[in-house]
């Protein structure tokens, strides 16, 4: 009788209860979801090509060129009468050549105090997993972002984005991904931002977030290829059976004209079953943009939006970045205590649809006594971006 009240049964409802509230509600018996007044039909292809050696590859000594499809995406954004819009965006995968959901949600804009959006979609942690991947400054984002990223999942999140700050609070269903074998149980994420400087032809950000994960058992591991989307995982940690997920993380960025500066810190411990094993690891970033052209990065709600080149000949921008991850568990696992990854870059931008990137990179590990032949890594990176 107990279990039928016990946090994993909570988890499996909840969601679904919130979002049969908000619909079912008499306060809110008055509004239909109406006829779609206005459809936007988006797309997206990256097409990358990768150079590397080091540690970048795996069981080879030679150097290494690959190119994908890295992404290719469509999207369908429709407005409604009363407030109310929707998205869905398909994606292949890039691993399995297959068609997935990325994002299918409802929002609702008709409160004061929040909008409410319901559905599959990205939890609000961390100011460069939050900016789309069609305006990063980097081919891949850093060591951290990639390591640490929740990905999307069902949910329901309460926000709002006011002149000079944002919040969110989300209640989310943990599902199995790359680094969780099978469905957990309930997430809490929530991230707060503000700009605390008016600054002319230029923005300032500050912004803190926080999720707990309750994974209930499930296999969780955590990879990282360094940066390099077609390199092998370098950073594996075994599997371990984990009981719960907690992390924070803290983002700054200012921006005036032609320059730009943004880090972001942030820290993960996942309990194990066993309370003796558990993985704690920490990650930070840094990275600057400064433009050739007379362009500027632009900002707007807590996130980076795509940049608008000022003259027809393109924005040309150089960008510098220094990122980090560090094991800081209690037990020893894995021969890799620490990656540290250097990359440099230039952005084209033609105009809005069109984009060219080239970044290269230089990866360092801790432990050299272990793997002597491969204490670093290079590589060289291409990518041409169109959006349709």
């Amino acid at each position: 009788m107990l279990n039928c009240f016990s946090w994993e049964n909570m988890a499996k409802n909840s969601i679904r209860a919130l979002i049969f509230f908000l619909l079912s509600n008499p306060a809110l018996a008055e509004i239909n979801i109406p006829n779609v007044s206005e459809l936007e039909m988006t797309g997206r292809i990256n097409i990358d090509s990768d150079y590397f050696d080091g540690l970048f590859r795996e069981g080879s000594n030679n150097s290494i060129m690959k190119g994908q499809l890295r992404r290719a995406r469509f999207a369908i954004n429709a407005d409604m009468f009363n407030e109310w819009s929707a998205k869905l965006q398909l994606a292949i995968n890039e691993n399995k050549k297959s068609l997935i959901v990325k994002d299918f949600y409802l929002v609702y804009e008709g409160w004061n105090f929040a909008d409410v959006k319901m559905g599959k979609f990205k939890e609000p942690f961390g100011l460069e997993r939050l900016t789309s991947s069609k305006n990063t400054v980097f081919i891949e984002r850093s060591l951290m972002s990639n390591v640490f990223s929740f990905g999307r999942n069902t949910g329901i999140n309460f926000n709002r984005n006011a002149d000079w700050y944002t919040w969110n609070v989300g209640l989310y269903q943990v599902s199995k991904s790359p680094r969780l074998r099978q469905d957990g149980g309930l997430a809490i994420t929530q991230r707060f931002t503000l700009s605390p400087l008016k600054i002319g032809n230029g923005f300032s950000h500050l912004g803190l977030a926080y999720s707990k994960r309750e994974l209930d058992g499930a296999g969780y591991e955590l990879k990282s290829n360094g940066g390099v989307f077609s390199g092998f995982n370098m950073l594996n940690t075994p599997i371990l059976e984990s009981d719960s997920l907690t992390q924070w993380g803290s983002e700054v960025a200012f921006g005036k004209d032609k320059w730009s500066i943004q880090a972001e810190y942030q820290a993960q411990e996942v309990t194990g079953i066993e309370n003796s094993l558990n993985i704690e690891y920490r990650s930070y970033y840094t990275h600057v943009s400064y433009f050739i052209s007379n362009d500027k990065r632009r900002y707007k709600d807590g996130r980076f939006v795509s940049v608008r080149p000022s003259s027809s000949s393109g924005a040309l921008e150089l960008t510098a970045r220094y990122s980090v991850i560090e094991n800081q568990s209690n037990w020893q696992f894995d021969e890799l205590d620490k990656l540290s990854n250097k990359t440099i870059g230039i952005n084209y931008y033609l105009n809005r649809d069109f984009k060219l990137m080239l970044n290269i990179l230089e990866l360092k590990s801790s432990l050299s006594e272990a793997i002597p032949d491969q204490l670093s890594g290079q590589a060289l990176s291409l990518r041409i971006q169109v959006n349709l």
